[in-house]
């Protein structure tokens, strides 16, 4: 399917000014990622323009006291530093509908992007969905085991009063498990959002084209100084001469550092002064460990954990080449942060890189580590291009701004409600 950015304005003129949304998602702070960044980069714009938000989010001790949310009850589960909020109740939606939203926006499909189904259908308010995960990509990697996910498919039709059907897919049963599980929590939905149409490239939505809206997240920018990237340089042992080659994501499977990894031992063969920092939260250590030690790079990579929104934009500002090895993201808005900060991307996604924010404004790289190793040696090797490449890219990803991220789901939600 090819999709272009609707202009709802010429489609329904007279349309629905909604000005209380309720807002549902599984992940939330302390835990950093996509979702969270494009969720409150929405919020803010919202409120700006006059659009109260609730934020309904797995109950988390850091999060007390904060205004705007309605927390649930959660645990911990165990995978990326995610905490499940606990089962949907009609009394989650009794509070739900005690704030008075005028419309369910829902951000994930876990058990609190469950609760907003519910609540939409409960309440009879319209219901968004944003396709932030894709979710084919992420069960490969992770194996997740058809069975398991059948069972928790089960448990979600049985809680929105749905049969589930029979599978009937030359799919793989896992595919075809998730097939079941969108058409679940996006067939009721009057508009369903997709950052990038890299993800429709993977999978099938079940959503008529008159409903499915393409709406690329924006990121604010982050003024830095010098001093902030010296200091950043400073505390992570990374000298005034290095070279930095920049990742930032969680540092897991899902995310491509097997392929990152092996690719930059070829760039560390070549230029003796080029440093890999990578940046975003470790959940498996010991997989991290071997993998650096199978490719003699323990004194070649840094590794700092999650770090604030400051103090990662002072480490785009001090870094030359950006990698993005993913291939299962559905926007990447690490691109866009990249791209602010004037350093260009090297990316393993054609999908992505085709749909994206940025366009060509970027490298594509193959998806070996021959060829991606290439293409950063490519812009170490040529600063001046490499500076062009990112002035290119910084004017791409000028053009998404937060306001205008706003406007844009404002004029969906007034679609979805009329």
């Amino acid at each position: 399917m090819s999709l272009d950015i609707m202009d709802p304005v010429a489609a329904v003129p007279a349309r629905v000014d909604v000005r209380r949304v309720a807002h549902f998602t599984d992940t939330y702070l302390p835990r950093r990622d996509g979702v969270v960044a494009s969720l409150q980069t929405l919020i803010s714009g919202l409120e700006e323009q006059g659009c109260a938000g609730l934020t309904v989010v797995p109950r988390h001790p850091s999060l007390a006291g904060r205004s705007g949310l309605l927390t649930i009850g959660s645990i911990p589960c165990g995978v990326a530093n995610l905490r499940l909020g606990t089962w949907p109740m009609a009394r989650h939606v009794s509070r739900v509908a005690a704030w008075g939203p005028q419309l369910i926006h829902v951000h994930t499909p876990g058990p609190v992007g469950l609760l907003g189904v519910l609540a939409a259908r409960r309440l009879g308010l319209p219901l968004v969905h944003t396709y932030h995960t894709d979710l084919h990509a992420y069960a490969d990697a992770y194996r997740v085991p058809p069975p398991a996910l059948k069972i928790l498919y089960e448990l979600y039709a049985l809680r929105l009063g749905s049969r589930p059907p029979r599978e009937e897919s030359s799919r793989s049963r896992r595919h075809a498990i998730l097939d079941a599980a969108n058409q679940l929590l996006l067939g009721d939905a009057e508009a369903v959002i997709v950052p990038t149409p890299a993800v429709l490239s993977r999978a099938s939505l079940p959503v008529p084209p008159e409903r499915l809206f393409l709406v690329p997240a924006a990121v604010p920018q982050r003024a830095v100084s010098p001093a902030d990237v010296a200091d950043f340089r400073a505390r992570n042992g990374i000298s005034a001469s290095d070279r930095v080659v920049l990742f930032v994501g969680r540092v897991n499977r899902e995310k491509g550092i097997e392929l990152l990894l092996p690719a930059f031992a070829r760039v560390a063969a070549r230029f003796p002064d080029a440093r890999l920092v990578l940046i975003g939260a470790v959940y498996e250590r010991r997989w991290l460990d071997r993998l650096l030690g199978k490719h003699d790079l323990r004194h070649r990579v840094v590794i700092t954990g999650q770090l604030t929104p400051d103090v990662v934009a002072a480490a785009y500002a001090g870094a030359e080449v950006f990698a993005f090895p993913s291939r299962t993201d559905t926007q990447g808005l690490v691109l866009q942060e990249a791209a602010l900060a004037g350093v260009p991307s090297v990316l393993a996604d054609p999908s992505l890189y085709r749909t994206g924010a940025l366009g060509d404004a970027a490298v594509l790289a193959g998806a070996d580590p021959d060829a991606y190793a290439e293409a950063l040696c490519g812009l170490l090797a040529d600063p001046v291009a490499t500076r062009r490449l990112g002035l290119v890219a910084r004017n791409r990803a000028l053009v998404h701004t937060p306001e205008g991220y706003a406007a844009t789901m404002r004029e969906v939600y007034g679609l979805a409600s009329g």
